[in-house]
């Protein structure tokens, strides 16, 4: 590894702060999605087509006149396949999930992808799990279980959405594990851009199957939600540049807890008592197993 990609792994105030970027430009594509699901009845797949196309193209005028994109990349490399195919994939499983179960529990099951990050780094990039993880892992699952009615003697069901949304959180943990080794040779827009040229490519033809028409407001709101999506999505790539998989994963948590509340503020999201401890056990789960990476490593 070259001296300046290992420069690149040590600056932690440039990491908090793309990954601040990112967690605010989250909650508003959560929160986006979530008007343009109940309140304009917007094809889902058409807002995911939205997010792949605006972003591919926001990526383009942005990188390529300097040169860091490299599209072909995509194609060519397999890790940068993978790293387009989980990411849509993961990307639509959270899309078709937030109306049906409100953009609080679709994104509190969703990010438990910290956790499963956590136990895969272990094994491909060798991130020790110690203790704190390891509690931390027990928490969120156990919080996992009542929030999607998988526990027994809960009031929630487990049905196809908590298990296309759970699907999703496995490959958006797949996702930044291998981000993680791509920062060390791709310039953070081609790994972004591998995601849109994939998810465009998942999406527009389920889109086009089902088209209806759209209101100057519908595509007002899906560009909107796109941009968050995709200024997030890059800030988020760009800090995990600077950060392990551990201490990134400690600015996402924030993000479900923010869209939770906001969802339950703005759109009166229902939470049944189980699914609040669910709720509140994965998001300290969570927060355990990213803290207990971070004070281990600090620790050597």
């Amino acid at each position: 590894m070259s001296t300046h990609t290992t420069g690149l792994q040590h600056h932690p105030r440039r990491g908090t702060l793309w990954m601040l970027v990112s967690l605010t430009c989250f909650t508003g594509n959560a929160l986006l999605l979530k008007v343009l699901a109940t309140a304009r009845h917007v094809d889902p797949w058409m807002a995911l087509t939205f997010r792949a196309g605006l972003g591919l193209l926001i990526t383009i005028v942005l990188f390529a006149p300097s040169g860091t994109l490299k599209l072909r990349s995509s194609f060519q490399n397999w890790l940068l396949a993978s790293r387009g195919v989980l990411g849509a994939l993961g990307t639509a499983a959270y899309y078709v999930t937030i109306g049906p179960l409100g953009a609080g529990k679709a994104t509190l099951i969703g990010n438990t992808w910290t956790v499963f990050s956590a136990i895969m780094a272990a094994f491909v990039l060798h991130e020790r799990l110690g203790r704190m993880k390891l509690g931390g892992i027990l928490f969120a699952i156990c919080g996992l279980a009542l929030l999607t009615g998988m526990a027994p003697g809960t009031l929630a069901v487990f049905g196809r959405h908590e298990m296309t949304a759970l699907a999703g959180s496995l490959m958006a943990a797949a996702v930044v594990v291998v981000i993680r080794q791509l920062t060390r040779t791709e310039s953070s827009a081609t790994i972004f851009a591998s995601q849109c040229v994939y998810g465009l490519l998942l999406g527009l033809p389920v889109a086009l199957a089902d088209f209806t028409p759209l209101g100057w407001a519908d595509v007002g709101l899906l560009t909107a939600a796109a941009t968050c999506a995709t200024f997030g999505q890059l800030a988020m790539t760009e800090g995990f540049r600077f950060l392990s998989v551990a201490a990134g994963g400690a600015f996402q948590v924030l993000v479900p807890l923010l869209i939770t509340l906001c969802s339950i503020g703005l759109f009166a999201e229902p939470f049944s008592a189980s699914q609040a401890i669910g709720a509140v056990l994965v998001l300290w789960g969570s927060f355990q197993t990213v803290i207990g990476g971070r004070a281990r490593k600090a620790g050597g």
